[in-house]
């Protein structure tokens, strides 16, 4: 079994266990989560204050309506549809100067850090893919985020983004003919 899918086999069990009444496994949860949900979450939006802030919400929401919760059977999607949905909230409320200056900033801007090409060393290959990764959509970028960062399932990746499954599938293939065809061009 793969490190990443143990780590989320015990996500789902401690959510099984939660679920039973032992609810000290949602900080279990919490501890497993936090670190993902919460770079998710800045690359939504680079409010790292706000991110703290919702992500704490979501689970005190959860602890606070345990005996009536509804039937999840994916924690770790179901987290990130919630995070998603209280950030794209928030930006609602923001006042219009708060949320012009917000926009200004680039979302899912990827670092050289996130994406480390483990067996390419060529630096200027992975300055070539920087690039590319810049010049997608943010929808893009955010469906390669979720597939190849955070190694989600395709189902996972359509509830998250709120698209059909088909529409996932369609969006990652042209984010990667898109990289493709800039790496292509660029090399000439």
């Amino acid at each position: 079994m793969d490190i990443s899918k143990g780590k989320y086999y015990l996500v789902d069990s401690a959510w099984k266990r939660f679920q039973e009444g032992e609810y000290i496994a949602l900080g279990e949860i919490f501890r497993k989560l936090y670190g993902e949900l919460f770079y998710y979450g800045v690359k939504l939006i680079p409010m790292e204050e706000v991110v703290r802030d919702t992500i704490q919400d979501i689970f005190v929401d959860i602890w606070s309506r345990k005996e009536k919760l509804i039937k999840v059977n994916n924690i770790r999607a179901y987290l990130f549809v919630s995070l998603r949905h209280e950030l794209l909230q928030h930006i609602k409320k923001l006042k219009v100067e708060d949320r012009a200056e917000l926009m200004g900033v680039e979302p899912f801007d990827f670092s050289m850090e996130d994406f480390i090409m483990q067996k390419e060393n060529d630096s200027s290959k992975r300055l070539l893919l920087g690039q590319s990764l810049q010049k997608l959509t943010d929808r893009q970028r955010e469906v390669i985020l979720l597939r190849f960062n955070r190694e989600m399932e395709f189902e996972d990746i359509a509830q998250i983004m709120r698209m059909n499954l088909q529409s996932v599938r369609n969006l990652l293939f042209r984010a990667l003919q898109k990289i493709r065809s800039n790496m292509t061009t660029q090399k000439c």
